[in-house]
């Protein structure tokens, strides 16, 4: 593959370390991550990293590039020791990293995503997009892509996102790139372009480290290997000087003398049949049978329609046609909740968002979908649902075996046992394993295999899913190939093999059967020239789609609606001055709800918004009243904000507080402290003409407060999405982890959104006092924050990203007051107002979920 990347050159002796590990050693609680880890990587070398789940590659990784620090040992990079304390860190000695879960932000285009943490600036922060998109496009070209910079990552497909993130690395022209796991989630097409793409980088002086579990593609791409066991550094070695059996028994520290243990288990009557099932045009008029004490494969590339078959099953996706029945009674599942109690068990191919609570313990984990077996009277016997968690930690082998260790803490392989174990104790008769093994060190595989058998042995049906066609060969008794939503083809017990299992898969077999003398190795070269493109074979499951047009366009046509039904049934709506008047009264509310949104969009939330905006129009009518000018009520007003927006983080960031709670307490603080400064009584303003004019003047026939509020909206709107700061409170809003992984820290991003927020909260305070002539007595704190909310979450619905945006919430929030002045004409009382807001605020939320949603979760309980 001939490729011109622009990278920095590696050193002209290829074959000197431009990178050392000395003694690194790394400990957490409890847990020794490495020890004593010395090795060497050539300059313009591919070097692979392998071990089981576990075995500290990804700790080492960690440290090598900024995430963690190492207890001991020191780092060297072309002979010099550096400190790495961060990413950035890691970024300036030129190591850059493609993390296997491509954490990027989904609701930012390509070309933020690739420069996120290192962004190309003008001055005073402003974003140089022109050159940030020149120089992504010219990246994402280099890695072959097939969408442009301006794409949104969410309707990237995982092929894609991988690209996007290889293309991340390039534009900060590493001289190390570490690819962790990178063909995971690959066809073999799209793996086979990542590695054309490696081996140029290669050839352009990059140094790759690579890491994987697919023992076949290290071999055949990788120059030296490196082998880590329980966090210890077992071999360095050229790979022409070891093989793949060599590797593994380095790697377990055992032979495995046979990777897939099969066993012959008695076969006994149709368990699950299928007739007929079709989902859409994914699935095409299945048929199945499969049998108690039967593992049962589904092969298939991408694309085929395997999960979506599997989540069919389970009512995750709706049926277009077709039946099912278990042990004769009829299947049909409305939710994964239901197909548990009818006897299916499903371990996703998402393990980590669809199979676990990341957030919860080993032992809450495994004993969730079956706590009813540990519970009385609906309190759980803890003695009991231990034991039982305890015992499934040493069936399974689970590592470390505390009980008590967060599950998102745990590797790849140990998080897939707790996903199976859960299920051992249950009463579940058809067991859906959908790629099982993917992202799996070897022994977890082979612990995996062998779950399945012993769940064949007590009688269950298993359904195994795989696109590794050797281990579906290799463990299945009987074997369904799927090609675009159809079985092509059944292979009886001992028939599959991995090539002929490739050759149906691709859809060579809808042409012509292969000949009965044709040698593997033709059939596998025929299979793998007529195999789908990238895009041909990314699975709809794997793909986030574009917004239809009703989630793009509906909520702004159900505005239209509501109001064109408003004008109908109050004719005076539609009057000038009453239109004017709706906009200078929802220019009020929008300010308050800006002020929201700007915290809302760094993932913080603020439940003080509307009694901070009260007490600033309190002080500001009572600075006014005491002789001081307009100058001076502005000012008041935006100090009470920015003081407000610092205690919320303060609050949050530094004593650990949640933002609800923190900012519930300082709402009811804002509160009281306005009761005690105004005494209960209202504070009127008079003979303030120029003070007058900011709420309720006019330039023209357009109200000034509308004017004021649209200059405000551009500026934040040019903040938040043309600059540094704007860019990386989104990201920390929307995806802490890429965040972080970029260097990108929370704690100053989500400040600057609780500050910039309440000087526009304080802000709005002061225009609240010019629009009212005064403050009211009354706390009405309560239902400025129902009305902001409503106007952000449902503003939040009218772009394609479905993300927080400040010209949303304006418009969100005039739409609102129109729908409060059109109630009122048409004679509803406006003490209902405040719960027609509440249910538009539901409403936008539930807009807001639709809007993002995928599949779902799939988790069944």
């Amino acid at each position: 593959m001939t490729s011109t990347i622009d990278v920095a050159r590696a050193p002209e002796a290829a074959a000197a370390p431009v990178l050392e590990c000395r003694g690194i050693g790394k400990e957490f609680p409890g847990v020794v991550a490495l020890s004593d880890v010395s090795l060497e990587i050539r300059a313009g070398e591919i070097h692979a990293f392998l071990g089981q789940n576990g075995a500290g590659k990804s700790t080492l990784v960690k440290v090598l590039t900024g995430v963690y620090r190492a207890t001991r040992g020191e780092i060297l990079v072309d002979g010099k020791s550096v400190q790495l304390r961060d990413p950035r860190d890691a970024e300036a000695n030129g190591i850059a990293i493609v993390h296997q879960d491509q954490p990027l932000v989904a609701q930012l285009d390509v070309t933020r995503n690739v420069f996120l943490g290192q962004e190309l600036t003008l001055g005073g922060g402003v974003l140089d997009l022109a050159t940030m998109r020149k120089q992504t496009t010219v990246a994402l070209q280099q890695v072959g892509a097939s969408f442009d910079a301006d794409t949104l990552v969410g309707e990237l497909s995982v092929a894609q996102r991988e690209q996007a993130a290889i293309a991340a690395a390039i534009v900060r022209k590493p001289r190390i790139l570490i690819l962790d796991e990178p063909t995971a989630s690959l066809s073999d097409s799209e793996a086979e372009l990542l590695f054309g793409i490696v081996r140029a980088l290669r050839d352009n002086g990059v140094t790759i480290i690579y890491i994987s579990h697919y023992l076949d593609e290290v071999l055949d791409l990788v120059d030296r290997v490196t082998v880590l066991r329980d966090g210890k550094l077992v071999a360095t070695l050229p790979v022409a000087e070891t093989s793949r059996a060599g590797i593994v028994q380095m790697m377990v520290g055992r032979d495995i003398e046979q990777l897939y243990p099969k066993e012959q288990v008695t076969i006994g009557e149709p368990l699950l049949q299928v007739r007929g099932l079709a989902q859409g045009h994914m699935l095409r008029g299945v048929d199945l049978d499969v049998r108690r004490g039967e593992i049962f494969g589904i092969a298939g590339l991408m694309g085929a329609g395997r999960s979506e078959l599997a989540l069919s099953l389970i009512g995750a996706l709706p049926r277009s046609t077709g039946t099912v029945t278990i042990a004769g009674k009829p299947s049909n599942p409305r939710t994964p909740r239901s197909a548990k109690k009818q006897g299916f068990a499903l371990i996703p191919e998402d393990r980590r968002h669809e199979g676990l609570v990341t957030d919860m313990t080993v032992r809450e984990n495994l004993t969730l979908p079956e706590l009813t077996r540990y519970s009385r009277a609906g309190i759980v016997r803890g003695g009991q649902e231990r034991a039982a968690a305890k015992s499934l930690v040493e069936r399974l082998r689970i590592q470390p075996p505390h009980l008590n260790q967060a599950t998102r803490n745990l590797s790849g392989g140990n998080q897939q046992k707790i996903v199976i174990g859960r299920w051992l104790l249950g009463d579940a008769e058809v067991f859906l394993f959908d790629e099982p093994t993917t992202g799996v060190d070897v022994g977890s595989k082979v612990e995996i295999y062998r779950q399945m058998v012993e769940l064949a042995r007590r009688g269950a049906a298993v359904i195994f899913i795989s696109s590794d066609f050797e281990e579906i060969a290799g463990m299945s008794d009987r074997v369904a190939v799927m090609h675009k939503g159809r079985i092509n083809k059944l292979f009886e017990p001992g028939e599959a093999t991995a090539e002929s299992l490739l050759y149906w898969a691709s859809g060579s077999g809808d042409e012509a059967k292969p000949a009965s003398a044709t040698s593997r190795e033709t059939v596998a070269d025929e299979a793998t020239s007529q195999m789908p493109s990238a895009d041909a074979v990314a699975s709809p499951a794997q793909v986030a789609k574009p917004p239809s047009v009703w989630a793009r366009w509906g909520t702004i046509g159900g505005m239209v609606v509501v109001l064109a039904l408003i004008a109908v049934l109050a004719p005076q709506f539609l009057a000038l001055n009453n239109i004017f008047d709706v906009l200078k009264q929802g220019s009020v509310l929008a300010f308050i709800a800006l002020g929201l949104t700007v915290v809302l969009i760094a993932g913080g939330f603020d439940m003080s918004a509307g009694a901070v905006s009260q007490f600033a129009t309190n002080l500001a009518a009572g600075t006014l009243i005491a002789g001081a000018g307009s100058a001076a009520a502005l000012g008041l007003g935006a100090l009470t904000g920015l003081v407000a927006g610092a205690v919320n983080a303060a609050l949050v960031l530094i004593f650990g507080m949640p933002a609800f709670v923190a900012t519930l307490g300082v709402m009811f603080v804002a509160m009281g402290a306005t009761l005690l400064y105004n005494g209960g009584q209202a504070l009127t303003l008079a003979n303030q003409p120029g003070f007058f004019f900011i709420g309720q003047g006019y330039v023209g026939p357009v109200p000034f407060v509308l004017l004021l509020l649209l200059a405000t909206t551009a500026v934040l709107h040019f903040v938040l999405k043309r600059t540094q700061l704007g860019l990386r409170m989104y990201a920390v809003g929307q995806n802490l982890v890429a965040a972080e992984l970029r260097g990108i820290g929370r704690a100053r991003y989500a400040t600057a959104s609780f500050m910039l927020g309440g000087l526009v909260l304080g802000l709005a305070g002061v225009i609240l006092a010019s629009y009212s002539y005064g403050a009211s007595a009354l706390a009405t704190g309560i239902d400025f924050l129902i009305s902001a909310l409503a106007a952000a979450f449902l503003g939040s619905t009218l772009n394609k990203a479905g993300e927080l945006n400040v010209v949303g919430t304006l418009i969100a929030a005039l739409f609102l007051a129109s729908l409060s002045n059109g109630l009122i004409l048409i004679g509803i009382s406006s003490q209902a107002l405040p719960g027609i807001q509440g249910l538009v605020l539901i409403l936008s939320i539930a807009l807001g979920v639709i809007h993002k949603r995928g599949i779902g979760q799939v988790l069944i309980f």
